[in-house]
């Protein structure tokens, strides 16, 4: 663990003096978790959104100060924004957005995708229903891993709402989730 905090920390090091072998690095691992988020909070293109929260970091990583932990706040700090941002333009437009799931299929197929294996997607799909601001609390903690701490800081509130919103969050799921045979596959919504 301690090495891998290291050679992480390193890479970090190397990207801020403009390395771009070492931001690719970073990209390639956080790019999986930070998609997941944008998903969850439902952007209408997670992808497209993605991309400039890497174009931010580029442009800005020089001035950055910090270890691993610290960036990984950063980077979501900034998802987070620019999820905002996008939410906000969508909503101006008046555009219906159809929540995907991670191959592009409409939330419906979103049975068929736990079914075939997709239980993540299904995971996501279920907090996706949760109010946002909800939702947003419960894929920082639990999926992506943060404090409660680093939550509260990446959404601008305190700990004690976040810790509200993610107890909420939870309890919301479990009372819509129903586990039959003590076999995930056989979890369904309950409506």
């Amino acid at each position: 663990m301690v090495a891998a905090t290291v050679a992480a920390d390193a890479t970090l090091a190397r990207a801020t003096t403009g390395d771009r072998d070492a931001l690719a690095e970073l990209w390639r691992t956080y790019q999986p978790s930070l998609l997941r988020y944008l998903r969850a909070r439902a952007v209408s293109c997670a992808d497209d959104v993605a991309s400039t929260v890497w174009i931010d970091v580029s442009s800005s990583i020089a001035r950055f100060a910090g270890d691993g932990d610290d960036f990984r706040r950063w980077l979501f700090t900034i998802a987070h924004r620019r999820s905002v941002d996008e939410i906000r333009r969508t909503t101006r437009r008046r555009e219906v957005v159809q929540p995907v799931v991670g191959d592009g299929a409409p939330a419906e197929a979103a049975d068929r995708t736990f079914e075939d294996g997709g239980s993540l997607e299904r995971a996501l799909e279920l907090v996706r229903r949760l109010p946002p601001e909800m939702a947003e609390a419960v894929m920082l903690r639990i999926v992506n891993e943060f404090t409660y701490a680093d939550v509260a800081e990446i959404l601008g509130t305190s700990e004690g709402n976040v810790r509200v919103l993610v107890h909420r969050g939870l309890r919301s799921l479990r009372s819509k989730i129903v586990v039959t045979n003590l076999e995930p596959t056989t979890m369904y919504l309950v409506s």
